[in-house]
């Protein structure tokens, strides 16, 4: 349980602070959406009441029961809630129109059982529902007032009494009538194009001298319904103290533990007909014990840091923080995220997206750019470790949705920073290699393809691996052994298969998409697949299990590489940009629409090279003759460059290749594109002199 004694710690290092911030609840209060705030004066009266543009997360007042309410479960929340339990009136607009066209919305959804019953019912059995459906809402609105008026009895909060003062009245529905914040047509309540019973309303009261009138934010209100829920915990006798196992002390049990993402609860004890607890213990409080505050503290504190900073996958997330509240980088953050527009490290793509890799960057490709750009990152997620103490305790966690209603720890360490940022340094120095993304140029019309050698996102990870078609299932799992990789430092290597399956994917160039892509949307994909197959295999074999088998490839073009795959790898490069070359002299200089021979045989290329080779030699013929009429040699050259380094045995060989037949293909591209822009800047360089 040391990751709730953690959160526990971090809130009261947070509140110790002052830190201002309404997304942070305090104990008894949680982050609620709203919609309509109700304006009163001091008298009891309705002034205005107003919209909000959006759903507006501010922190509510609730009670253990009402915290984990779901369902028909009636527990009402302190002071904001729904119509339900805010007016007296309410049940007498559960008509059997609304009703009826309720019925129809959610009949068909999940759980709209009772709705379809409903409305194939008889229209005594309707009137029943109805009767049931107004008592419902009855009890809410007593159970409301009997809470409001218990807390009224216990302060001296003007506020309060006024909002009391003004339910008991039982105009409220009327009133945002009158207002025409609500209609009433066809004998249904209406609220633009809102149900008025899904809305929570929250109060504003506008008192003289002050000029806070939210009564959410209001620190007085705040500070009393904390201490008028402990008063009455010592009050009910049937609740005796325990001793809380996170901070040894005496303290009321929680019963009730709080929601952390929708319904689902990350401790609970209410299963008493399963085995949760049974067969170990005899009660719930034999397994554990957390007292009042620490269940708030710790939860509420795992909810804002959650908003502020988690990283998250569906209902999977993942929180990396420190005990003082400093940013810490979650390992599944995407690395671009840390580079910035004017870190020039980016290269950029032509404007013609067609070109799958020419660059009109004269950059200098050499051997240490990724290192430069491996450096930029470690330097700034050190400027990170820097608000850190020496000793500040960092904490790790990865939370899953088990069930709706359930949620599961599948992942938690701690660190220390010094080994939490070399963790990561080793996942950027280990996995880095040249990354797509879109870049959106300043007009915000056009985009373009950059190169960024920086380790492949999860995300693209997932995509590179399973397809785009990937479910959220897949994703969850692949995430999950993902974080172990990188938070745990080079000791930790990456799974085989994922290895394999990139590489499978990144060699098969067009059939992962479909037809309705498009050629070019697929070449996007595919040549991103290869950066994040490339970044894999240079992963794994910088942490193959065998130190002394382990190697640190380059990203720049390895020319004293002789092996079989990495040389044959370099053959399919320099024969696809023979062909693209001259289709788009042919084309009149314009990216040719098709794929290159040396594309499509790509997959047949990574299973039977040599013979493959054979077809695709044969196939290339036209374009050297083409090429050579027009003084054009340097491919045909550059070919019997890389022909020269085979052993010919090993050139003969036509078993499948491994990943670094593309790491091959890939730094070959890469080379090919830097000597392209190197050329073009000599070109531009002449042009300027001689003007």
């Amino acid at each position: 349980m040391s990751w709730i004694q953690k959160l526990y710690r971090t809130y009261e290092y947070v509140q110790a602070k002052g830190l201002e911030d309404e997304d942070l609840a305090l104990p008894f209060h949680m982050p609620k959406a709203v919609h309509l705030k109700v304006v009163l004066n001091d008298k009891a009266e309705l002034v205005h009441a107003e919209r909000f543009e959006s759903k507006k997360q501010v922190p509510i007042q609730v009670t253990e029961k009402s915290s984990k309410r779901s369902g028909s479960t009636i527990a009402a929340y302190a002071l904001h809630d729904s119509l339900q339990y805010l007016a007296k009136t309410a049940e007498k607009y559960l008509t059997l129109e609304y009703l009826s066209k309720l019925a129809m919305q959610k009949a068909g959804a999940k759980g709209g059982a009772k709705w379809a019953r409903f409305l194939s019912d008889s229209d005594e059995n309707k009137q029943q529902f109805i009767n049931s459906e107004k008592g419902k809402y009855q009890n809410g609105f007593s159970f409301y007032e009997n809470q409001l008026s218990d807390w009224v009895q216990e302060t001296d909060l003007k506020e309060i009494e006024i909002v009391l003062q003004y339910v008991q009245k039982g105009s409220l529905i009327e009133d945002l009538l009158e207002k025409k914040t609500f209609s009433f047509e066809n004998n249904i309540l209406m609220s633009e194009k809102d149900d008025p019973f899904d809305l929570t309303i929250v109060w504003a009261v506008e008192m003289e001298n002050d000029l806070h009138s939210d009564l959410w934010s209001k620190k007085s209100i705040q500070t009393a319904w904390i201490e008028h829920q402990e008063s009455k915990s010592e009050k009910e006798s049937v609740k005796q103290k325990d001793l809380c196992y996170i901070t040894g002390e005496q303290d009321y049990p929680s019963e009730a533990y709080p929601k952390i993402i929708g319904n689902a609860k990350l401790v609970s004890a209410n299963d008493t007909d399963g085995l949760t607890f049974l067969g170990r213990f005899l009660t719930d409080k034999q397994a554990v014990v957390l007292g009042n505050d620490v269940s708030q503290k710790a939860f509420n504190i795992l909810k804002w840091l959650i908003s502020r900073q988690g990283i998250k996958n569906g209902e999977q997330v993942t929180v990396a923080w420190a005990i003082n509240g400093e940013t810490v980088p979650s390992p599944l953050q995407d690395n671009y995220d840390h580079l910035d527009a004017d870190d020039d490290l980016a290269i950029v793509e032509t404007s013609d997206e067609n070109r799958p890799s020419e660059s009109s960057n004269p950059k200098d490709w050499s051997a240490n750019i990724g290192q430069t750009a491996a450096e930029l990152i470690k330097k700034k997620l050190h400027g990170l470790k820097a608000q850190l103490n020496e000793h500040e305790q960092i904490s790790l966690l990865m939370l899953d949705s088990a069930t709706p209603g359930r949620m599961a720890l599948t992942y938690y360490q701690e660190f220390l920073p010094e080994n939490y940022f070399a963790n990561l340094d080793a996942w950027v120095d280990d996995f880095s290699w040249y990354q797509r993304y879109l870049y959106e140029t300043q007009d915000g019309k056009k985009k373009k393809m950059i190169l960024e050698i920086i380790p492949p996102s999860p995300k693209n990870i997932a995509q590179a691996v399973y397809g785009r078609n990937l479910s959220d299932k897949l994703k969850k799992q692949l995430y999950a052994r993902l974080l172990p990789v990188i938070a745990g430092g080079r000791s930790v290597p990456i799974p085989k298969d994922l290895v394999q399956q990139s590489f499978q994917t990144a060699c098969n160039p067009f059939t992962r998409y479909q037809n309705k892509d498009g050629e070019k949307e697929q070449k996007e994909h595919w040549q991103r697949n290869i950066g994040v197959a490339c970044a894999l295999h240079r992963g794994y074999w910088a942490r193959y299990h065998n130190s002394s088998q382990r190697r640190n490839y380059s990203m720049a073009l390895d020319k004293e590489n002789h092996s079989r795959d990495y040389l044959y790898g370099r053959l399919i490069a320099q024969a696809e940009k023979l062909e693209w070359y001259a289709l788009y002299l042919q084309n009149g200089k314009k990216a040719p629409t098709r794929a290159t021979n040396a594309e499509r045989y790509f997959q047949q290329f990574a299973h039977q090279p040599y013979s493959t080779w054979l077809n695709l030699e044969k196939s290339l013929v036209p374009y050297k003759n083409y090429l050579t009429s027009r003084g054009k040699d340097f491919y045909k050259q550059s070919i019997g460059e890389v022909m020269d380094l085979f052993d010919t045995e090993e050139y003969k060989n036509d078993g499948k290749l491994s990943g670094e037949f593309l790491l091959g293909y890939h730094c070959q591209l890469m080379e090919i594109n830097r000597q392209i822009a190197e050329r073009q800047a000599t070109k531009q360089k002449k042009i300027e002199a001689s003007e």
